[in-house]
């Protein structure tokens, strides 16, 4: 019977990815090595790796790649082997770690790193999800990542331009509602400092600002921000050029970056489309924080049920049991991301609104949040009480 046990028809290739290049251990089912290749994160190099890997198959063996990243670093060489109808598990890396501090004394180099890979895809051959090619849900995550990258950059960018506006308009504030307005941005470009404003001719600046907000704004919005500027006595500093200067380019930066943003946001909605996913349909997620969910889920035919889909993102608590006692307590593992998405869509629906705040609750959450709440506060008097 242990002639014809599954494990011994394959030989265990471990990968180690990394930047430039990748190390591969591989092992026969007795846990023996049969030799360690490093290679280039190339097609060359990926060639390089099977050629090896053929070389130790026998009659009627095949190989079993095992690899922790399938999307980053390891995104090529996973495609690659896929592309040759190469069988890739995914390895957790908390097992790899498990199976590194199995020795009296723990080292960490990438021939045991991808030695220990070897070893789980061995042992955990049954349980090893398999390595799947969704570059559709790849491309979205990399398109999210993208402006969220984009959307850091603009918002540093605003900061810096507001600390520049404090020495110019101390009271810019009252200015627009929001300094960062198109019509506000046309204001700052053209007159960076209070002294070119003022000596403006007032038609001129009357005639910017109407046009700037496509006739939202009229003479007297001009007046008011004229008397504010009045309020302080702004005198030239030395460099006033180039302050003036750096305000015009935070100006360029920051509306640059709207624009990217829009065009980002085309994409992932383009993107979203062919996923099949219906997530913004629903109130309270936009074409963002729906990116973000389906990025971070990837397939939905990868789960089984939703109960698998639950602890996937770490929200199915874990039980701890013994003897007759049987403890649930909160899972702090699972799919980080994928739980903060979902914690802030849980908040979204059980906001009751309020001033200056779109009222988006959900009556069926919002029931069944005040029923855990209150729940959990009883249970805290009765606690106390004893």
């Amino acid at each position: 019977m242990l002639r014809n046990h599954k494990k011994l028809n394959h030989i265990y290739v471990g990968i180690d990815c990394h930047k430039e290049t990748h190390t591969a251990s591989i092992i026969n089912a007795f846990n023996e090595s049969l030799g360690t290749i490093t290679f280039n994160n190339n097609r060359d190099g990926f060639i390089s790796l099977t050629n090896f890997v053929e070389q130790r198959l026998e009659n009627g063996i095949t190989a079993v790649y095992g690899l922790e990243d399938c999307n980053h670093l390891g995104h090529s060489l996973s495609t690659y082997l896929l592309s040759k109808k190469c069988n890739v598990k995914v390895v957790n890396p908390t097992y790899t770690h498990s199976e590194r501090q199995n020795t009296p004394i723990i080292s960490k180099t990438d021939e045991i790193d991808s030695l220990c890979l070897a070893k789980v895809t061995l042992d955990r051959l049954d349980s090893l999800p398999d390595a799947t090619n969704d570059d559709l849900y790849w491309t979205l995550k990399q398109l999210s990542k993208m402006r969220e990258s984009i959307l850091k950059n603009n918002t540093e960018c605003k900061m810096k331009l507001h600390a520049q506006l404090l020495h110019h308009y101390p009271n810019y504030s009252k200015f627009f509602h929001n300094f960062d307005c198109k019509t506000a941005l046309v204001l700052w470009e053209t007159y960076p400092n209070p002294n070119i404003l003022m000596n403006a001719p007032i038609e001129e600046v009357y005639s910017l600002v109407y046009s700037a907000s496509k006739g939202y704004f009229n003479a007297g919005k001009v007046d008011t921000i004229l008397n504010y500027v009045k309020e302080y006595d702004y005198a030239l500093v030395d460099y006033q050029e180039e302050r003036d200067g750096l305000i015009k380019d935070l100006v360029k930066y920051i509306r640059y970056n709207n624009e990217e943003i829009k065009i980002m946001d085309e994409k992932i909605d383009k993107v979203i489309q062919k996923t099949g996913y219906k997530l913004d349909t629903m109130v309270g997620i936009d074409k963002v924080l729906a990116a973000k969910i389906i990025a971070e889920i990837g397939n939905i035919d990868n789960f089984a049920s939703a109960d698998k889909l639950a602890k996937y993102a770490g929200i199915a608590p874990v039980s701890f049991s013994s003897g007759s006692k049987d403890k649930k307590v909160n899972n702090k593992y699972g799919n980080r991301k994928l739980n903060s998405y979902i914690y802030i869509l849980a908040c979204i629906h059980i906001n009751p609104g309020g001033r200056g705040m779109r009222r988006i609750m959900s009556s069926i959450f919002y029931d069944y949040y005040m029923k855990k709440y209150l729940r959990e506060r009883l249970n805290i008097k009765q606690y106390y009480k004893l």
